[in-house]
């Protein structure tokens, strides 16, 4: 906002009034009516809360976009810990088809010649 002339609350832009400190305020708000101050008090309200509100949509957005990047992470992980269970998978039953072919085998070695 634009600086207004005069000795009321609305000679200072919205910047001053949101980033001055509780005790630059009171000083300012010597000498205006009660009318003056409280359309001041409100003005720094609302403008204060607006910044809130921004700051809070900023965070809003930045937690989203490292929730999302976590979860490609993790769906990488998992999509990694499939490929390898199914390869394990793969191996056991090779070793499993092998052990049954050797017990086979022990057999006929152990009934001897026929």
């Amino acid at each position: 906002g634009e600086r207004e002339p005069g000795e009321n609350g609305t000679s200072l832009t919205d910047d001053e009034l949101v980033s001055m400190s509780v005790r630059e305020l009171n000083q300012h708000l010597r000498g205006l009516t009660k009318e003056e101050i409280l359309q001041l008090k409100q003005r720094r309200r609302t403008l204060k809360n607006r910044g809130y509100a921004a700051s809070c949509r900023v965070k809003r957005v930045t937690q989203k976009e490292e929730l999302e990047k976590q979860k490609a992470e993790l769906q990488q992980e998992v999509e990694k810990l499939a490929s390898e269970n199914a390869s394990m998978k793969v191996e056991l039953d090779a070793l499993r088809s092998k052990y049954e072919a050797l017990q086979s085998f022990a057999r006929t070695v152990a009934r001897g010649p026929v």
